[in-house]
């Protein structure tokens, strides 16, 4: 998979060489991101690295069971504490995905950018880029690194890896389940991969509020025949009468994406007053959601994208609209 040995030489030639390393994974993290960097974490862990673990926001309380989540941050005063050798931006198209552009920006001296990501819309934002569009999840591509770099990978590292590959392969049933997936997902399960703890912890995880949470999904959703896209919307309040986190929304898109004559599933929740999350999803190939999604900043993969836009869900005369 990986046809840049160049690149990964090098990318494994600069974490060796640096002494203080910053690595990051985006805003709203996810399976995939804190997978891989909770892998590569104790990676340089047990190469007595010292490192910083970095993520906008706050970690779900779904992914505490991957080894060293307790140690990320979201002090965005670590940008100016210290000089980093090295910055490692992991799962993100962009840095302003990563919400980072502006604390990087700001720092007193340029770091050395390492940017490891799957999705095709990314800008190549690092001074060294590994970005392999073909791959499941950033997670496969770390997997792939260490089996590059001999690395002997141990089975909290499989386990955090597998969690990443299950998480952007939906458990393996959407368009980034191929047979690479699929075999790096054996060879970890074979490494001692704890699958188990994964399923309880991110398949096995529905709260009664949570399915009622689903159930309004449900109930707002909507077709619409011009576009051949189905749709819902959830406002913040939903969440907090529930006492969940937004997180919760999640698997809904790949949910809908099943839908028989919709070419596209379209999923809108608030995830904070003033701020609307969008998931989209398809499963035709003359279909490049994508491409939709950058147009309102966005960004992703042919078959599975997101953005994040200002604005409030409002409902007025039975149908849905966003005030900006």
């Amino acid at each position: 998979m990986i046809k840049d040995l160049a690149t990964a030489q090098e990318i494994y030639s600069r974490m060796n060489n640096s002494s203080n390393i910053l690595l990051i994974t985006h805003k709203n993290p996810d399976g995939d991101g804190l997978g891989t960097l909770s892998a590569l974490a104790m990676y340089l862990k047990s190469l007595n690295k010292k490192f910083q673990l970095f993520c906008l926001d706050e970690v779900s309380k779904n992914f505490s069971f991957l080894p060293l989540m307790h140690e990320i941050s979201n002090d965005q005063e670590l940008f100016n504490k210290e000089k980093y050798d090295l910055v490692i931006v992991l799962d993100s198209g962009s840095l302003n995905y990563a919400g980072v552009d502006k604390l990087i920006e700001n720092m007193d001296y340029t770091p050395y950018i390492l940017n490891i990501d799957h999705h095709k819309t990314n800008d190549e934002f690092g001074n060294l880029n590994l970005v392999i569009s073909s791959a499941s999840s950033t997670s496969e591509i770390m997997y792939e690194l260490f089996r590059l770099w001999k690395v002997t990978i141990t089975k909290d590292m499989a386990t955090s890896l597998l969690n990443g590959i299950i998480y952007d392969t939906g458990v393996f049933s959407n368009a980034g389940t191929t047979l690479g997936s699929l075999k790096a997902a054996s060879h970890l399960l074979n490494l001692g991969a704890r699958h188990r703890e994964i399923n309880e912890n991110f398949i096995r995880n529905k709260s009664l509020n949570l399915l009622k949470l689903w159930g309004i999904a449900f109930e707002r959703l909507s077709y619409n025949p011009k576009y051949q896209i189905a749709y819902t919307v959830l406002t913040y309040k939903d969440f907090k009468k529930l006492g969940l986190e937004e997180v919760a929304s999640e698997g809904l898109s790949n949910f809908f994406n099943e839908l028989a004559g919709a070419k596209i599933a379209l999923v809108l929740h608030e995830k904070e007053p003033g701020i609307i999350k969008g998931s989209l999803r398809t499963t035709h190939d003359d279909v490049d959601v994508a491409k939709l999604a950058k147009t309102w900043g966005g960004g992703g993969h042919q078959k599975a994208a997101g953005f994040t836009i200002s604005g409030t869900l409002v409902y007025n005369d039975n149908k849905w609209s966003i005030n900006k």
